[in-house]
């Protein structure tokens, strides 16, 4: 039989610094950040539109090629978050919502900043009309959460 032995443990924190790189997928971040732009990218083959965007087709495994959107979709399901991890959590609850591009085929899963008399489940339902809003250009990192959406009154 082992002996129950003890064991000092203390708390400690470490700080890493690294850098990655988003690839080919660069020119997405760089609109954004830049030009306050949202860019999709459609299959050269099957025409299908991916956003966020990819640069090869999961169906057809062919090249897409960059396109620029509207701003502008419609809500495919959404809900309220009570707590979360981004940027938008100053403020809870927060709505998540997958998102259908007007001109894109797939959707994205962000954030929809509503005032607190909007702040309701009717509004996240499928079919609702929201538009993109970009922080301001000087806040901008190139990063997922220099956007977000609001509702298309």
């Amino acid at each position: 039989m082992s002996e129950k032995k003890d064991f000092l443990e203390y708390y400690d924190e470490m700080i890493i610094h690294y850098q990655y790189s988003v690839g080919e997928i660069s020119k997405f971040f760089l609109e954004v950040k830049n030009n306050g732009k949202l860019f999709g990218t459609r299959c050269t083959k099957c025409g299908f539109g991916f956003f966020p965007p990819r640069i090869n087709c999961h169906k057809c495994y062919e090249p897409c090629e960059w396109v620029e959107l509207s701003g502008k979709g419609e809500i495919i399901a959404g809900t309220l978050a009570h707590f979360g991890v981004s940027n938008f959590t100053q403020v809870v609850p927060i709505t998540i919502a997958f998102i259908k591009m007007d001109e894109m085929d797939m959707a994205i899963r962000h954030t929809v900043v509503m005032d607190s008399k909007d702040l309701s489940m009717d509004n996240l339902k499928k079919g609702t009309r929201v538009k993109v809003q970009f922080r301001p250009k000087n806040e901008r990192e190139g990063k997922i959460t220099d956007f977000y959406f609001v509702l298309d009154k």
